[in-house]
């Protein structure tokens, strides 16, 4: 029934993403954002525990695992939130649910071929007022170390709340995926090789400027980048990047069948 068509296959493979508006209605999406802060409370909370785990500093970026999660936090120390957990699933079940919604998920199969599904990361990303931009970069080469199987990957991103270039929207370089992994930056520290060097690419970067509900699909090599959030509400996203069945959680020892695939 939610299948992707043939439309949409075409530019998947040309352009390496497509988008669906309007999955989710409000009243679906207003639990995915009591969803979301609920998690991101837990995470503050817990991270605020004399015993939590200490914050990794790598470049200018600050890690930290909290609740089983891998938590990045804002590069600005005035700025106290998570810019992303992954995974997320696992603090609260609206959002778990979510991950089995046919709506989802059907429209994969049609592009990896799998009859079964599972999944490779859940993760959410949180862009508050004057969060920070995100380079560019690609995930299928942060990815490829511990994939059992990447090229069944696709990522979809869930959008929990209006998307525009003034909040810090998602900007991809359309058709770039067919390049595959690309050269990252030198002299860029420790991170600097996850960085995609974009004036070595001729495509132009585009911003899908996308409302709550809608959900993109994008091929794990599209080169993808976001901007600061300039204005006084939070941006957020809840990813969920699925795989072949039977496979294990990427850097985990646990699996996650997807549930209801038919």
């Amino acid at each position: 029934m939610y299948r992707a068509t043939e439309a949409e296959l075409k530019q998947y493979e040309e352009l390496g993403f497509f988008v669906r508006e309007n999955v989710f209605s409000e009243d679906e999406i207003e639990v995915m954002r009591a969803g979301a802060e609920n998690a991101h409370a837990q995470i503050l909370e817990a991270a605020n525990r004399a015993d939590s785990n200490p914050i990794e500093q790598v470049d200018n970026q600050r890690y930290q695992s909290v609740l089983d999660s891998r938590i990045k936090w804002e590069w600005s120390d005035d700025l106290r939130a998570a810019r992303s957990m992954e995974p997320t699933g696992h603090l609260d079940a609206r959002l778990d649910a979510v991950i089995d919604d046919p709506r989802l998920h059907q429209p994969i199969t049609s592009i990896n071929g799998c009859e079964t599904l599972s999944v490779f990361s859940d993760k959410l990303n949180v862009k508050r007022p004057g969060g920070a931009p995100f380079p560019w970069h690609q995930e299928g080469l942060y990815w490829e170390n511990g994939a059992e199987d990447l090229a069944s990957v696709v990522s979809t991103l869930t959008y929990l709340d209006d998307a525009t270039k003034e909040n810090g929207c998602l900007w991809v370089i359309a058709g770039s995926h067919k390049d595959g992994n690309l050269k990252g930056l030198e002299d860029r520290g420790v991170l600097g090789s996850l960085y995609t060097d974009v004036d070595l690419l001729d495509g132009e970067p585009v911003a899908p400027e996308l409302s709550a509900g809608s959900v993109l699909y994008f091929h794990r090599d599209l080169v993808h980048g976001s901007q600061t959030n300039r204005t006084t509400s939070s941006r957020r996203v809840f990813v969920v990047a699925y795989q072949a069945g039977g496979l294990h959680v990427w850097g985990t020892d646990r699996k996650r069948e997807v549930r209801s695939v038919r």
